[in-house]
């Protein structure tokens, strides 16, 4: 069964917890513009 994505993200590090199969053209077009912060680029261990 597939489900259609009906909320758009709205921030780049939204679309980054999105599985890529699931973006649309425009989602891709905004995450190419993407520019980390340093308060995003730091690497967590988790």
């Amino acid at each position: 069964m597939k489900v259609a994505r009906v909320s758009k993200a709205t921030t780049e590090e939204e679309l980054l917890d999105i599985e890529f199969d699931s973006l649309t053209s425009e989602d891709w077009e905004q995450l190419k513009r993407y520019l980390p912060t340093p308060e995003t680029s730091d690497l967590v261990a988790a």
